[in-house]
């Protein structure tokens, strides 16, 4: 009797390990798109929330510029001749875009930190949305996200 495995063995277990390969290598791409528009969400709500920070710390406005399309935004502070200057400009995740906005694309931040009310949605490859709501006390809340 020999020890060790007979190749009608080593067959039947890499077939297996081809087949679960191949079943995570088809999902994999829906996973990576559902874990990168968590991502964008989460980054774009923690951004509001610096800009939000630094209206209150600096005295003045502070805004998130967004625009349809786009996968990126920038932050912008106010300038003395009531304009706005960009400051921060942020890439979204790869494959994520900015869906729908509210406000014009401006999410301004008044010196109390005040903001307006928006919905901000951002989309993945897939067409998958998920949104932002700024309310007009500045807090910012994810919708279908666990509290």
């Amino acid at each position: 009797m020999r020890a060790g495995f007979s190749i009608l063995e080593l067959v039947v277990v890499t077939a297996i390990l081809v087949v679960v390969a191949g079943g995570a290598a088809l999902v994999w791409g829906r996973v990576e798109a559902a874990v990168a528009l968590e991502r964008g969400v989460r980054q774009l709500a923690g951004e509001l929330g610096v800009a939000r920070a630094l209206a209150v710390a600096s005295a003045g406005r502070v805004r998130i510029a967004l625009r349809t399309g786009a996968d990126r935004y920038e932050r912008q502070r106010a300038t003395d001749d009531d304009g706005f200057a960009t400051d921060h400009v942020v890439a979204l995740p790869r494959g994520i875009r900015v869906a729908s906005v509210g406000s014009g694309g401006d999410l301004t931040f008044s010196a109390r930190g005040d903001g307006e009310n928006a919905t901000v949605v951002l989309a993945d490859r897939r067409g998958v949305r998920r949104a932002l709501v700024l309310n007009q006390r500045g807090r910012v809340t994810i919708e279908g996200a666990a509290p």
